[in-house]
């Protein structure tokens, strides 16, 4: 959403989403501001995306409360400006908020100076904006417990697009988000998928975990038997055949 404004806000309690990023995501996200300000195209992945949604949010408001502001200095300005007695019939809208016509008047406030002050009530409106990422994204939100049980950096880590297909296509099948993160922790707890086989490889990537529905179903098996629940189910897997072609 262009405008004519030559500078634009980022509010300090949003950058902190930048500790959890690597100094190339961080440059992406930068550039893709700069994209967004000058309406240029930019291609993104998924995560930079969802990291840059919030701040686009917070761009469009600003944008929009500007553009609210030019239409009504244009309007008071063909009304006359500020009134010139308090008998004014039409009594104009006040740009200043002046009571009164100054003995001196200056000239009518510019679009600057309101847009300052635009830019302080986008700071109260910032305070209701997490600017994490945000909790509808499932299939982050199941790629970052992914890193977390296995010990992997979100900032190194890629939820790349062939991983997200997979988590994706099992949430449309029905599997819970709670079943998945279980499947998960049985991947976890099976020695041979964390490396423990004669081939010395972990199998434990979150794009074979949901791989196929099957696949789900058997490390949440492997983690309801690690739990005690039943006990007729042994999570000492054979390698499938596909699991050759990791």
């Amino acid at each position: 959403m262009p405008t004519l404004r030559k500078s634009f806000i980022i509010h300090k309690d949003s950058l902190s989403v930048l500790d959890e990023l690597s100094s190339e995501q961080a440059g992406l996200l930068f550039k893709a501001m700069k994209a967004y300000q000058n309406d240029e195209e930019i291609e993104l992945d998924s995560l930079t995306k969802i990291i840059f949604s919030p701040f686009k949010a917070q761009f469009d408001r600003d944008n929009e409360k500007y553009k609210k502001i030019v239409e009504r200095n244009k309007n008071n300005g063909l009304k006359g400006g500020r009134p010139k007695t308090e008998a004014n019939p039409e009594n104009p809208d006040k740009p200043s908020g002046l009571s009164g016509n100054p003995e001196n008047p200056s000239k009518a406030d510019s679009v600057s100076k309101n847009d300052s002050k635009n830019d302080s009530k986008s700071d109260s409106d910032s305070k209701k904006i997490k600017p994490l990422l945000p909790v509808s994204n499932h299939s982050f939100d199941l790629f970052k417990y992914w890193c977390d049980v296995m010990g992997k950096s979100i900032s190194t880590s890629k939820l790349t697009p062939k991983r997200e297909k997979a988590i994706k296509a099992r949430l449309k099948e029905g599997y819970t988000i709670e079943q998945i993160k279980s499947a998960i922790d049985g991947c976890r707890n099976d020695p041979f998928s964390m490396g423990q086989n004669d081939r010395q490889k972990p199998f434990n990537d979150i794009e074979l975990i949901c791989r196929t529905g099957e696949k789900v179903e058997s490390f949440l098996a492997g983690h309801i038997a690690k739990q005690g629940d039943i006990n007729s189910i042994s999570t000492n897997f054979d390698a499938p055949e596909d699991w050759n072609n990791e």
